[in-house]
């Protein structure tokens, strides 16, 4: 373990130095400075069905294209699914109708040219949906040596605990171990607790299933229900960097899901 003081920190090192990883969403980046940084736990959570995974594959495709290693963890949904909502949202087509329909035409033209805009980055995007075990997960991450990653979700982790609120605990501070270990952003994506879906208003940052989640995350966001059909509201509830409570506004382009600033 190396000791580190005071003495120890240069700013003009630590700005040459620094890694950022654009999420691709303006709006975020341009209040992040930038984005992402490697060696963050990124949390976002929203209720079921609101999102959360639309979101997280779109920063996933971003930050891959940008020449960063990704991995996507997907503990839900199959890879299948992942890769068609990514090939759906940039060629706006509804993502079941890339996976189960023989499209012709225009949509055919549109579903061939963002795939193959996919697949250039191949070599940056690889797709998990059989690890549930963290320490599989971990071991997958380090031996291979990953930029950026993205969890979906964290309820469903598997660690050898005696209850639930332990068992997520204990994730969550081993995933923020991991980041500064691996040298990597790690987006984790959550369900909210019961008391956050029922009070909307409430200031506490709480996700489903051990108040750890939000505790040791660099940054938590959340995705609120938003009053128009067709949008989306992420707020910033949690910021180590500086203010917290930012809200971002962003159009859903239908029916890719391609999330587009407002």
């Amino acid at each position: 373990m190396k000791k580190f003081s005071a003495i120890d920190f240069d700013v003009t090192e630590f700005k040459k130095n620094v890694e950022i990883l654009e999420t691709g969403l303006p709006l975020i980046d341009a209040y992040l400075d930038g984005g992402f940084f490697k060696k963050e736990l990124v949390v976002l959570g929203s209720g079921t069905g609101m999102g959360k995974s639309l979101v997280g594959g779109q920063i996933f495709r971003n930050i891959a294209t940008k020449g960063y290693k990704s991995a996507y963890f997907s503990l839900e949904i199959s890879n299948e699914m992942i890769f068609s909502r990514l090939v759906g949202a940039q060629a706006n087509i509804k993502p079941t109708r890339i996976m189960i329909t023989e499209l012709e035409g225009e949509d055919l033209k549109k579903k061939n040219e963002a795939k193959a805009d996919i697949q250039v980055y191949e070599e940056f995007m690889y797709f998990y949906d059989d690890l549930y075990q963290y320490e599989l997960i971990e071991k997958e991450i380090l031996e291979n040596q990953y930029e950026f990653v993205v969890v979906d979700f964290i309820q469903n982790v598997m660690l050898a605990k005696p209850d639930e609120y332990e068992r997520l605990s204990q994730i969550a501070l081993n995933f923020q171990k991991l980041a500064k270990k691996a040298n990597c952003c790690i987006l984790v994506l959550s369900q909210l607790s019961n008391m956050m879906n029922r009070d909307k208003k409430t200031n506490i940052v709480e996700y489903k299933g051990s108040g750890s989640i939000g505790t040791v995350c660099d940054l938590g966001f959340f995705i609120e229900e938003s009053p128009t059909v067709g949008t989306m509201v992420i707020r910033l509830r949690k910021n180590r960097r500086g203010v917290a409570g930012q809200t971002f506004n962003f159009g859903v382009k239908e029916p890719g899901g391609l999330l587009i600033s407002m």
